[in-house]
C-alpha cells in the first residue's frame, strides 16, 4: 500500500491528547472519522480523528483512544499520512493529484514526444506542468485549451508555436 504525506505533527497541546498539526494537504484530510496513519518507528500506525479545531495556521487534532498526553507524546515531530485506498474516490472528473501527474510522458496532438512532467507548480492564475524536454524546462498551463487528455501513462497536449 502506498502512503502520501498530508501533515506534520509539531507538538502536543494540553493534557487531553490533542496534537498540533501542520496541514500539508490541499484536500480536507482532517475531519471527524477520517482514517490517517502516523509514521512512527518505520511503521504506519492507523488512527481515527475524534475532533478537529484550528489554532492560528495549525490544526488541533485529537484521535480516538489517544485522549491522553502520555499516549501521544511519542508522536511529536512525526509525519502523518493518508493511504492511497482512502484517497481513491475523492476526485471529480478532470481532477488529478500532483503525484499522479509527475513522471508522465507528454505528447503533442500529433503523437510526438515532448518530454516528461518533472513537477507541478501552483500560481494564482492556474497550475502549470513543468515538462523537461531537450534539457530545458517548459511550463505548460494545466488548462483545457492546452491539456487535451490525461491517460494512465501520458498527457496529450495541444502544442502551440513557442510552447517549447
Amino acid at each position: 500500500m502506498k502512503f502520501y504525506k498530508c501533515g506534520h505533527i509539531m507538538t502536543t497541546h494540553g493534557i487531553r491528547g490533542a496534537l498540533k498539526i501542520k496541514n500539508l494537504s490541499d484536500f480536507d484530510r482532517f475531519f471527524k472519522g477520517s482514517r490517517l496513519y502516523i509514521l512512527y518507528n518505520d511503521d504506519y500506525v492507523m488512527v481515527k480523528v475524534k475532533s478537529v479545531s484550528t489554532q492560528d495556521a495549525h490544526l488541533l487534532v485529537t484521535f480516538e483512544n489517544l485522549e491522553d498526553i502520555n499516549l501521544v507524546e511519542k508522536y511529536r515531530n512525526t509525519d502523518i499520512y493518508v493511504s492511497e485506498l482512502d484517497r481513491a474516490n475523492e476526485l471529480s472528473e478532470n481532477e488529478y493529484y500532483f503525484s499522479d501527474l509527475i513522471g508522465k510522458e507528454v505528447e503533442n496532438q500529433n503523437g510526438e514526444a515532448r518530454g516528461i512532467v518533472k513537477e507541478v507548480r501552483e500560481y494564482p492564475v492556474c497550475h502549470y506542468l513543468v515538462v523537461r524536454y531537450n534539457d530545458k524546462d517548459s511550463l505548460i498551463p494545466f488548462q483545457e485549451r492546452f491539456v487535451k487528455d490525461v491517460t494512465d501513462t501520458k498527457i496529450i497536449i495541444n502544442e502551440i508555436e513557442g510552447l517549447f
